[in-house]
């Protein structure tokens, strides 16, 4: 949950450093094998940094006299210059693109015009975050790449732009554009290395969309050649992949990695630059997690100071992040004070930074007994996870749709080149015919299948709006204030316990609602809460009783959440409120292998369905609609039943309501 933008910077660069130089063997190519090997030389010390690569250029542009070959060096020049003297990388490309819209457009010419419109895109997205600017100039590289003489360099741009629509959290286009890097790599025939950017680049995104297992693969097959990458290629990989342990909770397999990453970057002399320094934030928060506060300060001091110098508010803002966690656990509350008072406001607008920081808040606020803050970032944090999770849900199935599309225009392509390369004329026809029934077939197959994604997606849209209703109804502000006007009628004693007692409960109501089922024995134990804050107002006659199974089975059976809370609610509000007389509540639990039985009983005004439509029939409507859901989907059913009660002389004499749940709840 961090830190996507630096992830994104370091993956850039890399993109940057291995973009392929011009070389090619078209026929309007008039490059001679010197030359190409004069650019090959130069393209390989420029992609590794070697020190003699700047004397190098200098030379070769010195004693160049072909204008075009002069402007080959010239792009490298400017690509030399991305990561030490970022403004010459600038001047660079507006010096090429000048000579360029001079010249007469040729594959060549296209090839020099692309490299120009990179280097600027890689200078905006680096130091500017232009994205519009980056988005504009990597498109035209593209287009340009694909009409030159150079096409092996256009699925670094497919890359790139992926790389772009990750930071800006459009998962699925970036999906898309990674896909078409590979469709390209493998249609141009490149070498398989080409895929590992793509490769990382999927392995983030679906890491975003928290489809670990789906990561996993793409890295596995990065991995596959570790050996053989470029170093600036190898760090990015180590980068990437232990930020996917860290999501996924494993701080130690994170922490392995970040170390194998920092023993890398003392190899390679890449000590003091920005490849160092994330690599030690990054296991400042590894270090936090696993408890050890004083390393985790060692390491995050330096990264600190390199990020404040150069301005880089996501890094400044996750540094802080780790501070304010690393004082927590020592109890510093002084040093998250100084923090709170003295940040510059809009370092970042990571959400999932911002997540981090408001669960530190909220125990910050909490322990320092102010309630009211503490819970406003407790409840800031799950309205936008519930957002991030319904976005997820839309990007997951936007996803699967743009695969299918992506598999679609493949299919379409690997046909076209069979058609191509089809020798007899007289069979042209019947190859058509047999295409157009493919593709046919495919968009069936497809309008078949994104019909079922859909269906499945709106199911999933329905039992967020449950969760919604649920949540709603469970706590109503009426109760609320009856509660606090009775403790209030009474004395201050009375009140404090009122009010911690209703916090208390909200925040059970914050974790129990974000899941569809709980364990029988936190669904009791939220009804006994609700019971419990209630009781002062119903009356000293007002008794409550609960029969419940031993703790192996509380903790064993799954029930639908808050369910018993809802009967027990309607009880209270509808059937005993308000009586002069004893008012009985009583909640029994019974178990058989197959079923968990729950019965909620009272002996009130009895259960009247005309009353619903003043409001009453809320909650119940929550249980029946999430059962005819739940049912639907599953061979065990959930039984409800609700009726009224009479004692000996047929007179109403209150209300019971029985919930069957299946023992194998949600198989």
């Amino acid at each position: 949950m961090k830190r996507k933008s630096l992830f994104a910077l370091l993956l850039t660069i890399v993109g940057t450093m291995t973009l392929s130089c011009n070389g090619g063997n078209e026929e309007n190519d008039s490059r001679t094998a010197e030359e190409y090997a004069q650019l090959d030389m130069i393209c390989e010390m420029v992609d590794k940094q070697q020190p003699q690569a700047k004397a190098t250029l200098d030379s070769l542009l010195a004693n160049t006299t072909d204008s075009l070959l002069y402007y080959d060096f010239y792009c490298e020049f400017g690509r030399w210059y991305i990561l030490t003297n970022p403004d010459s990388t600038l001047l660079c490309a507006k010096k090429i693109m000048q000579f360029i819209n001079k010249q007469k457009p040729t594959r060549r010419v296209n090839g020099i015009a692309a490299s120009a419109y990179n280097l600027r895109a890689n200078y905006y997205y680096l130091y500017h975050q232009n994205y519009k600017q980056v988005y504009e100039d990597n498109i035209k590289a593209y287009n340009l790449f694909m009409k030159s003489d150079v096409q092996k360099n256009a699925p670094s741009m497919c890359a790139n732009i992926g790389d772009l629509y990750t930071q800006e959290n459009r998962l699925p286009e970036a999906a898309a554009w990674y896909r078409r890097a590979l469709v390209l790599n493998d249609s141009l025939k490149l070498n398989e290395e080409k895929d590992n950017t793509v490769y990382l680049g999927l392995g983030r995104v679906y890491q975003m969309l928290e489809e670990y297992n789906l990561s996993e693969e793409y890295y596995a097959k990065a991995r596959e050649v570790f050996d053989k990458m470029q170093p600036n290629m190898k760090l990015a990989f180590l980068n990437n992949y232990g930020n996917l342990q860290y999501f996924k909770k494993d701080y130690a397999k994170a922490l392995v990695v970040f170390q194998k990453m920092d023993s890398l970057v003392g190899a390679l002399d890449c000590r003091g630059g920005f490849e160092d320094y994330l690599c030690k934030l990054n296991m400042a928060d590894v270090l936090l997690n696993l408890g050890k506060t004083e390393e985790s300060l060692v390491s995050l001091e330096p990264a600190d100071s390199f990020f404040r110098a150069n301005n880089i508010g996501d890094a400044i803002y996750y540094a802080n992040t780790i501070r304010i966690g690393n004082a927590l656990r020592k109890r510093d509350m002084a040093t998250i004070s100084h923090i709170i008072a003295n940040e510059p406001k809009g370092l970042t607008a990571d959400e999932n930074m911002i997540d981090i920081r408001d669960h530190y808040f909220y125990d910050y606020y909490a322990k320092k007994n102010d309630m009211a803050k503490a819970n406003y970032y407790q409840q800031r944090y799950t309205n936008r996870k519930d957002s991030l999770d319904r976005s997820r849900e839309h990007m997951r199935a936007s996803d699967i749709m743009m695969r299918l599309t992506m598999d679609t225009l493949t299919l379409h392509n690997q046909l076209r080149m069979e058609e191509k390369n089809a020798v007899i004329e007289k069979n042209k026809l019947i190859f058509t015919i047999v295409i157009a029934g493919i593709l046919l077939a495919a968009l069936v197959l497809l309008a078949w299948t994104l019909f079922l994604r859909k269906r499945n997606v709106d199911k999933q849209l329905e039992i967020v709006n449950l969760k919604i209703a649920n949540t709603r109804s469970s706590i109503a502000p009426h109760f609320i204030f009856n509660v606090l006007n009775h403790a209030i009628s009474n004395d201050k004693q009375n009140t404090d316990k009122a009010i911690n007692g209703i916090i208390d409960l909200m925040h059970s109501q914050l974790t129990i609602t974000k899941q569809m089922f709980v364990t029988l024995g936190e669904e009791l134990n939220f009804a006994e809460r609700y019971v419990e804050v209630a009781t002062p107002t119903m009356g000293e006659d007002f008794k409550f009783t609960i029969t419940k199974p031993n703790e192996d089975i509380l903790q064993g059976r799954l029930v639908p959440s808050t369910f018993i809370q809802i009967l027990a609610e309607n009880s209270i509000k509808h059937g005993l409120r308000g009586l002069d007389r004893e008012k009985e509540l009583h909640v029994d639990v019974s178990i058989t292998p197959e079923d968990t039985i729950i019965e909620v009983r009272d002996n009130g005004r009895g259960f009247d369905i005309r009353r619903s439509s003043n409001g009453t029939g809320t909650g119940l409507s929550v249980i029946s609609r999430t059962i005819a859901l739940y049912n639907e989907r599953h061979r065990h059913k959930i039984r409800f039943t609700i009726e009224n009660m009479t004692d000996k002389g047929e007179n109403l004499n209150g209300c019971k309501a029985i919930l069957s749940v299946p023992s194998g709840l949600g198989h």
